[in-house]
């Protein structure tokens, strides 16, 4: 059965990435063993069309076709401009003074709303810098959980 969504994530680098269907539920992960298309059109929030396999590692996108390229206003350079914007300059690994242990006030998010699609797509990208070793999988789960603690403390839609 084929499956439309949009690209979330791909690293040409890496050879993986990760695609989210329109009609929701967990991201499907992919591999370039699994593509025969050329990888520059993978781009977040281009509009794909895809199968889904079940293996023993999990469900991953086979026949992924670009059905849409993503819209000039890329996703990555949209992400840079907010880590500049919230890097302040420092390392990231500095987290500078967090007295208040990096807490917003209970009840809001102490500014503008922040959707969980947005917030997964920079936590993908945080933990795909932070280890190479983490299997797609643990990328998924580590998210995942990520988002349900956040969106049940009221810090993102």
């Amino acid at each position: 059965m084929t499956v439309s969504g949009k690209v979330v994530h791909y690293d040409a680098n890496r050879g993986f990435g990760f695609l989210a269907p329109e009609a929701g539920g967990a991201d499907i992960f992919l591999h370039i063993n699994d593509i025969d298309i050329d990888e520059s059109s993978l781009k977040p929030g281009a509009k794909v069309e895809f199968d889904v396999e079940e293996t023993d590692r999990g469900s991953k996108a086979v026949n992924v076709a670009v059905t849409e390229a993503a819209p000039a206003d890329d996703a990555a350079s949209a992400r840079a401009h907010r880590r500049d914007n919230h890097d302040h300059g420092r390392d990231r690994g500095d987290r500078g003074d967090r007295g208040d242990r990096g807490r917003r006030p209970r009840g809001g998010h102490g500014g503008g709303s922040v959707d969980s699609s947005s917030i997964s797509e920079e936590i993908t990208e945080l933990l795909l810098d932070s280890d190479d070793d983490l299997t797609a999988g643990q990328i998924i789960a580590i998210r995942q959980r990520v988002i349900d603690f956040a969106v049940a403390r009221g810090w993102v839609d």
